[in-house]
């Protein structure tokens, strides 16, 4: 019997060693492109940030800076000098009782206090008109307060009315409000004498130090920038999501063509294996015919061009295999005939039997059918053949053909116990030319064609091809036909 030497020459040892740099350098250039790619969003994304940040702090200046020019354009003028000239004066008017004795200190203040008060209705109506006229926002807010009233007297003694830091401030005009709640627009100290007759019937002096503070607050600051910059804001997102998109569509993208590349080459590497033996047999059979002895021996002839025969045959298999399992749905020619499905099953489960080992056990629940449904036999069987090889080829021991009507569906159900599939590579089973692998290794033979022939098969017959599987736990494929397809064609 002629043998085939396998071992690699030094030439293939290198290619295959070439081939193998390849794939680890496409791996790492692909990760790195990945890892520069997420990069690139993140640092996109940080300086889309901080820009929006430091637009929102500039335009949140911008709007106090604003907002207190606004207010001074209000404030500063001879109305509500007038206004604050009137309360003040009152409180001066009182320092020569307070000097008597006839009031204390808080009736004096309380007396500045209620000076204010009656002034402050009239003020709001009009800090109310200046605000709609120099288009002050209606969230912010003003106040005048005093902080600070010291009398100095003539004997150098000082008396403090007010303390500035010590005591609460004294509202006086505007809209009352926490001092730390709001922002300083103004301070400045008024300074004056006020003569008067003591109890000793004595001409006294006193120098009124006073400071007022003017005092601005914005209501729901937050809520009135982000309307400011609603417009950037959704132009920002916007930008954000097409490079979140872009991004994420390239690297799928690189991946596609990553995995395309890989299943190409492995397909190639595949199809060249699968070539090399019956080629190589060929060579041998060939040159055996051409042999002097042989041409001698009949019988070494005859068993050379039945070699030959056979390997041809085999090459042509090959070929046709890769032709026919390529086809997609849309080109598959369907010869419909009405078919009692749990007989056409049964009969197909006893054909594989045949070349089953007696270690494997086929197991059959098939639920009667009494009504024919109409399949393409010839690819329905190379359907359910496919898949119970690919239950042999990943280590099943048991296998179980099931036969239900659910609904309008008849369901094909073969289940096995062999290494099952990683929740990663279900979705990628019932691609073309995909095979189970694991860290770039084949373990198991074949194409890759198999499982998406039986997936068109199922869809050229309008059904569904599913599958439920954990690793080391088997696999359940699930073939759904519709039971009504290609009736309406064939009573037609």
């Amino acid at each position: 019997m002629t043998t085939v030497n396998n071992k690699l020459t030094p030439k293939a040892a290198f290619t295959q060693f070439t081939h193998l740099w390849y794939i680890v350098a496409m791996q790492i250039k692909s990760k790195t492109l990945i890892a520069g790619a997420i990069f690139t969003l993140i640092a996109l994304t940080a300086m889309q940030g901080y820009l929006i940040f430091n637009t929102y702090d500039l335009r949140k200046n911008n709007f106090a800076v604003e907002s207190r020019m606004t207010i001074g354009s209000i404030v500063q003028n001879p109305y509500v000098d007038s206004i604050s000239w009137a309360y003040r004066t009152e409180f001066v008017d009182k320092i020569p009782e307070y000097r008597k004795g006839q009031i204390n200190k808080k009736a004096l203040i309380q007396t500045l206090k209620n000076a204010a008060k009656e002034s402050n209705n009239g003020f709001l109506d009009y800090f109310k008109e200046g605000a709609e006229h120099f288009g002050l926002h209606e969230n912010v807010l003003f106040k005048r307060s005093a902080s600070l009233i010291l009398f100095t007297y003539e004997n150098g003694e000082t008396e403090t009315i007010l303390a500035e830091n010590e005591d609460p401030d004294l509202f006086l005009l505007g809209t009352d409000f926490p001092v730390d709640e709001g922002y300083l627009i103004n301070a400045w100290n008024w300074s004056f004498d006020k003569g008067f007759t003591n109890a000793s019937g004595h001409l006294e002096t006193v120098v009124i130090t006073y400071r007022a503070s003017l005092y601005m607050k914005i209501i729901d600051w937050d809520s009135i920038m982000l309307k400011k910059l609603l417009l950037l804001l959704f132009v920002a997102f916007l930008l954000f999501v097409f490079i979140i998109t872009l991004v994420t569509y390239s690297i799928r993208n690189l991946l596609k063509i990553k995995r395309i590349s890989e299943i190409k080459t492995d397909f190639i590497n595949n199809i060249t294996h699968e070539l090399k033996t019956p080629l190589a047999t060929l060579s041998i059979a060939t040159k055996t015919l051409t042999n002097k002895y042989a041409k001698d021996d009949k019988a070494i002839s005859d068993e050379a061009i039945a070699t030959i025969n056979r390997q041809n045959k085999r090459l042509q298999n090959l070929i046709d295999q890769v032709v026919d399992n390529s086809l997609g749905y849309n080109h598959i020619n369907l010869q419909l005939e009405p078919v009692l499905l749990s007989e056409f099953i049964d009969e197909v489960c006893d054909d594989f039997s045949l070349t089953l080992p007696q270690r494997i056990q086929l197991l059959r629940v098939l639920e009667p059918s009494d009504t024919p449904i109409l399949i393409d036999k010839f690819f329905i069987s190379t359907a359910i053949i496919n898949i119970l090889n690919n239950a042999v080829k990943f280590e099943g021991t048991v296998i179980k053909v099931e036969l239900k009507t659910i609904e309008a569906y008849s369901v094909i159900t073969i289940s096995d116990n062999g290494i099952g599939i990683s929740k990663k590579n279900k979705k990628l089973i019932f691609d073309k030319f995909y095979r189970l692998s694991e860290k770039n290794k084949h373990d198991y033979k074949g194409l890759g064609l198999g499982l998406y022939y039986c997936s068109q098969i199922i869809k050229a017959h309008h059904g569904i091809i599913d599958v439920e599987s954990k690793e080391k736990q088997g696999s359940t494929f699930f073939l759904k036909i519709p039971t009504n397809h290609g009736k309406e064609n064939l009573t037609g």
